[in-house]
C-alpha cells in the first residue's frame, strides 16, 4: 500500500512538472508565430549607435565614459559623477526574473514608470523556464534574442544607458529548465562518495 502511494505520488509530481515545462510552449496558449513576432521587437533608438562608440546618455557628444579608448578608471569616475543617488542605488540591486519579481518577458511601456527606469545592476534567472512558463527559455537562440532585447531597453531607454547584467544560479548545476540541477551540497557530501561529487563538479 505504501509503495503504491509513493508510485502514484511520483507519477503525479512528474506530470505536474512536465505540464509546467510544456505549458504555453508546445500546443499552449502562446503559439510559435506569436513568439517570433515578439522577438521582432522594433528598434528603440538607432541614433545612439555611432562609429566606434555608443552615445549611452543620448546627449549627442562622446563623454569620457563612452569613449572605449580612455583609461577605465577615468571612465568610471566620469560615469559616477553623472549618476544620481537613485541610479547608484539601482546598480546595487538584483531583480529576480519573469515569474518572480519581473512581470514581463520582454520590455513593456510601463517599464518607463518602474523602479528600473534608473537602470538596474542585475536580473537573475530571466526566462529560464522554471517559474511562470518556458517561453523564450528554449531554444537557446530565442533565449539569447530575448535577453538582447531587454539589454537594448536598458541601453536605449534609461538615462545613462548602463547595460544590465544577467545571471543564473549555478552553485550545483545551472538553474534552467534544460539543464541538470544536482542535489544540494549537503546531500552530495552525505553520499561520502568523493569521485561522484567530482563528476558532478566536472
Amino acid at each position: 500500500m505504501r509503495k503504491t502511494s509513493l508510485i502514484i505520488a511520483l507519477a503525479i509530481f512528474s506530470l505536474s512538472v512536465f505540464s509546467q515545462i510544456t505549458d504555453k510552449y508546445v500546443g499552449g496558449a502562446i503559439k510559435t508565430e506569436d513568439r517570433i513576432r515578439d522577438l521582432k521587437f522594433p528598434p528603440l533608438s538607432d541614433n545612439i549607435y555611432r562609429k566606434g562608440w555608443i552615445d549611452f546618455n543620448k546627449n549627442g557628444k562622446k563623454d569620457i565614459y563612452e569613449d572605449p579608448t580612455r583609461d577605465i578608471e577615468e571612465r568610471i569616475k566620469d560615469l559616477l559623477s553623472q549618476m544620481t543617488l537613485e541610479e547608484k542605488s539601482n546598480q546595487l540591486a538584483t531583480l529576480y526574473g519573469y515569474g518572480a519579481v519581473l512581470k514581463s518577458r520582454l520590455p513593456e511601456p510601463f517599464w518607463k514608470d518602474s523602479i528600473w527606469r534608473d537602470g538596474l545592476g542585475n536580473i537573475d534567472e530571466q526566462l529560464t523556464g522554471l517559474r511562470a512558463d518556458t517561453v523564450f527559455a528554449y531554444p537557446y537562440s530565442e533565449h539569447t534574442v530575448a535577453l538582447n532585447i531587454i539589454q537594448r531597453w536598458f541601453i536605449e531607454e534609461t538615462r545613462l544607458g548602463i547595460p544590465v547584467d544577467f545571471t543564473g544560479e549555478g552553485i550545483r548545476g545551472i538553474n534552467h529548465m534544460r539543464a541538470t540541477y544536482f542535489p544540494s551540497q549537503l546531500a552530495q557530501v552525505s553520499t561520502f562518495n568523493a569521485s561522484l561529487v567530482r563528476k558532478i563538479a566536472r
